[in-house]
Formats: C-alpha cells, sequence, structure tokens
C-alpha cells in the first residue's frame, strides 16, 4: 500500500490554512518569519550624541614690558671737585637758558596784548568819530571824558545800535558834549600900547640919548 502523503498547506498567522497564492505573493513581498510572517519593523538607528564642543583657548597675557635699564656709572678719572663745578656750571647755563626764553616769552606776549588792546583802541576811536557828528555830539569832548570812554569800551562796535545808544546816553546826561557852531576868528590886530621911542641915527644923538638930554 502507498501512503498519502498529504502537501502541506501555507499558513497564515493565525495559523490558518491558505488555499492559493497569498496577496503577499502575488505583491512578490515575503517576510523573514514566512508567508504572512508578523515581523516587526527594523528599528530606527541610533542617533550619534553630537561631538562635544572644545572650549575655547585660554588667552595669553602679554609679555610684561622689561624694566629699562639702569645707566652706567660715569666714571670720571680727573678731579672730583673740578667735575662737579662743571656740572653745576652746565646746570647753570640751562637755568640761565630757560629763564631767557621765558622772559621773552613774556615779552613777546606783552607787546601782542599792547598791540591787540592799539588796535581795539584805535577801531573804538573811529567808530565814535564816524557815529557822533550824525548824533550831534563832539568826538573830540567825548574822547577826553573818561566816563564815557569807560563805558564806550563796553559796547560792541559790530551793534552800530548800541553805538548810537550809548553816544546818546552821554548827550542826554551831559549837553556839553554836543557839538555847537564856532567860534569867530578874533578881528582886528593886537592892542597897541604906546609909540615906541625913535632909534637915534647919529653918535651925537646916541650921546644925548644916554646923558637924557
Amino acid at each position: 500500500m502507498f501512503k498519502h502523503l498529504a502537501h502541506p498547506a501555507a499558513r497564515n498567522s493565525d495559523g490558518m490554512a491558505i488555499i492559493g497564492r497569498t496577496l503577499h505573493d502575488l505583491r512578490g513581498i515575503r517576510f523573514g518569519e514566512g508567508e504572512g510572517g508578523n515581523t516587526p519593523p527594523p528599528a530606527a538607528p541610533p542617533v550619534a550624541a553630537p561631538a562635544p564642543v572644545a572650549a575655547p583657548p585660554t588667552p595669553v597675557a602679554p609679555p610684561a614690558t622689561p624694566a629699562p635699564a639702569a645707566p652706567a656709572p660715569v666714571n670720571y678719572n680727573g678731579d672730583p671737585d673740578k667735575y662737579v663745578r662743571e656740572l653745576r656750571e652746565e646746570a647753570k647755563g640751562y637755568r640761565i637758558a630757560s629763564e631767557t626764553a621765558a622772559a621773552s616769552l613774556a615779552t613777546a606776549n606783552a607787546e601782542r596784548d599792547a598791540a591787540a588792546s592799539a588796535r581795539d583802541e584805535l577801531a573804538r576811536t573811529n567808530r565814535l568819530i564816524l557815529a557822533a557828528p550824525k548824533l550831534g555830539a563832539n568826538a573830540d569832548l567825548l574822547l577826553d571824558s573818561s566816563s564815557f570812554t569807560k563805558t564806550f569800551a563796553a559796547v560792541d562796535l559790530n551793534d552800530q545800535a548800541a553805538v548810537n545808544q550809548a553816544i546818546t546816553d552821554a548827550l542826554e546826561k551831559n549837553s556839553a558834549f554836543r557839538s555847537g557852531p564856532a567860534l569867530p576868528a578874533s578881528s582886528g590886530g593886537g592892542h597897541q600900547g604906546g609909540h615906541p621911542s625913535a632909534t637915534p641915527t647919529s653918535l651925537e644923538a646916541a650921546v644925548k640919548t644916554a646923558l637924557g638930554g
């Protein structure tokens, strides 16, 4: 007798027999654990940890500046007293030169200030001479007045209104500053005292004059 060998049937995941080709066979899908295996998807590869950040290098302090070397000692083979005298004379020359330069600078500054003061005074005088006649003032009398010149020294010459106001105020305080008509010149000759004596013209007349004759 022959034994009947049963054809092994494909089984699904539930153990049920599958007749014919399965849907996975038709799609060309195979599983590692049979036709309809229930193999889980492969796990994702582990994420690599980030590389550690390198610490910044420690700053290097700049090298310290070396102290200047001490000057070499002066070797003097001559007379020490003479050497000291020479040093004193040299220092004296430097001191005199410094004092002379300081005096020259002071003199130059004084001359500069004096020139600037004279320039400003001349400009102030010219402005007064030009403005005074238009306001009926005598510029010479105003310039001779110490009180007016002191007040006028503080006036801004670039401000014509201030110049005119200073002159007007001076006229209101003292009417003698006003310019008046010129006095007429004196006419006629000078006073004649008496008739002068006649000058003797001969020796005899001169003798008589000397003797009272």
